[in-house]
């Protein structure tokens, strides 16, 4: 053969396409660990029933686990509770100062109180609607801590809440200088109020059947609930950013020196 035809052979090999006999491995699947499924297990019982209200063997049955697991992997039903709340909502509080720190070092020297706004507005809504359970844990624990306080709710206020909160403060006073600690506290529970209810309203809407008349009622009101989660997400969080600049900005008209 000459060196002109195995050249013209070789290239062939960079056109027929290539048939492995290798076969292909299979996709690799994790099986949930045991405190996984303990985990995903309490949040759901946990959402639907409260603390109190839920045993150990509840739980064990529930994950389909020997009762003494719970005691094994988390010394108990308290520390179980704190790690579903750990999982669920830790992300997500380090998502919403991020957004909060990027928005005042997107708006330069002084940050836009708008900007900030939006900033935790987004945040919050995304991490609620956009993750599977997030409203409905989210609804249990804020039951739970104003029905029945106690030590454990502390670690929630503690290490989820209260950053999220400080940074928000924080923040709306390096955008508004003019206005206190005690003008924040009062706005920043305004704002949360908002964000819940639409939260709430979204998630109810949801549960029901297509057909029921209240899912139906509620549509024809607010029909923007039948719409894409996206589009709510974007939509919410345009009104209350808008609704709560104005209303501040009635309320403590800035000064300008």
């Amino acid at each position: 053969m000459s060196r002109k035809s195995h050249l013209h052979i070789s290239n062939v090999c960079f056109i027929l396409p290539f048939k492995s006999t290798v076969p292909p491995e299979a996709p690799v699947t994790t099986k949930p660990t045991t405190q996984d499924r303990l985990m995903d297990a309490a949040e759901q019982l946990f959402a639907e029933h409260g603390f109190d209200d839920v045993s150990i063997r509840d739980l064990a049955a529930a994950a389909d686990v020997n009762v003494a697991a719970v005691n094994y992997h988390f010394q108990g039903k308290e520390n179980l509770y704190h790690e579903v709340i750990r999982r669920r909502f830790a992300a997500q509080r380090d998502r919403t100062k991020a957004s909060l720190r990027a928005a005042m070092a997107d708006s330069g020297e002084r940050p836009a109180l708008n900007a900030i706004i939006h900033a935790i507005v987004e945040s919050y809504l995304q991490g609620a609607l956009d993750q599977d359970g997030g409203a409905r844990i989210m609804a249990a624990i804020a039951r739970e801590m104003h029905t029945n306080y106690d030590t454990r709710h502390l670690l929630v206020f503690k290490e989820m809440i209260a950053p999220i909160f400080a940074t928000f403060s924080e923040a709306m006073l390096e955008a508004r200088p003019d206005l206190t600690r005690k003008d924040t506290n009062w706005l920043i529970a305004s704002i949360v109020g908002q964000i819940h209810h639409f939260i709430m309203r979204r998630v109810r809407f949801d549960s029901l059947p297509a057909d029921h008349e209240a899912r139906e009622f509620m549509e024809h009101a607010f029909p923007l609930l039948a719409g894409p989660m996206d589009e709510y997400i974007e939509r919410v969080t345009t009104h209350i950013t808008r609704f709560s600049t104005a209303g501040i900005d009635g309320m403590h008209p800035e000064v300008i020196s």
